[in-house]
């Protein structure tokens, strides 16, 4: 459901071919901290927020970071200039020696936003938010995994999580939203704080919307008058169902387009100042 082109895959800003296999080193007792990021027009969206994520997910691991964040900063916009992409999906990953970058086109297909998608509940559960944070974005993936795993076997485009008590979390890389009685609401704990998430919540205020934190059960997902997911490569994508039962009347619905316009309007603003 995702085009993909031939990645570009860079070194502490130096390309390498990218036939060639470059393991991360990290010794056996240490996991890798990373960023997803997106750019327009060759602007990185919202670069900083994204490397304070970095920072903050290195800090939780225990993991020095091997350039400051200003540098790394310059090596991004380096490595997008040289890759001679304007509109790219970049992953950033970095270990305890090196940052590594892939950047790659990733186009999501238009009927996902026309029509929405389908998802289903992860009989994985997510990990408990004492056991592995969940704010850290970090190569200790593997309950993303499963879930993920079990979305291809499920055919759909997104599983979502619950926690061990019974409560909605995220999917395996998006943040979920539900409208009801004209209030946006989103999952509390548990779940990663989304870049893109966060610039939904203000485009939520610019449309003078009620946003409330709270916690969600499948019930009010599966009655709420719309819902969508939020993530950098797939900005606001509308739910269309979970777990065959049909969410809302219309898809997307009127506060969800609401919504995809605005993020146009503010996202305009950012690549025009």
């Amino acid at each position: 459901m995702t085009v993909e082109s031939h990645p570009q895959i860079f070194v502490n800003g130096k390309r390498i071919q990218s036939d060639r296999i470059y393991p991360l080193r990290f010794s056996e007792d240490e996991v890798f901290a990373f960023e997803s990021l997106r750019s327009y027009r060759g602007n990185i969206f919202h670069l900083g927020e994204h490397l304070n994520r970095l920072s903050e997910s290195a800090n939780t691991i225990g993991l020095k970071l091997p350039k400051t964040l200003s540098a790394l900063e310059k090596e991004l916009l380096s490595c997008l200039t040289q890759s001679h992409r304007k509109d790219v999906f970049l992953r950033l990953g970095v270990d305890g020696q090196n940052s590594y970058l892939l950047i790659l086109d990733r186009k999501r297909p238009a009927w996902i936003y026309e029509r929405g998608v389908d998802l289903k509940t992860a009989v994985t559960r997510r990990s408990l938010t004492h056991a592995s944070p969940p704010e850290a974005k970090t190569s200790a993936f593997f309950n993303n995994v499963l879930a993920a795993m079990e979305k291809e076997r499920l055919d759909v485009f997104e599983t979502i999580f619950l926690d061990l008590n019974g409560y909605v979390t995220e999917a395996t890389v998006w943040n979920l939203f539900v409208v009801k009685e004209g209030r946006v609401l989103t999952p509390a704990v548990g779940v990663l704080h989304g870049v893109t998430k966060q610039f939904v919540i203000e485009c939520a205020r610019k449309e003078h919307l009620s946003f409330i934190e709270s916690n969600l059960t499948r019930h009010d997902v599966w009655n709420a008058e719309e819902s969508f997911l939020t993530s950098t490569s797939g900005e606001i994508t509308p739910i269309c169902s979970l777990d065959g039962r049909r969410i809302g009347v219309q898809v997307p619905g009127f506060v969800t387009k609401r919504l995809m316009e605005r993020f146009r309007i503010e996202l305009e603003k950012e690549l025009s100042s």
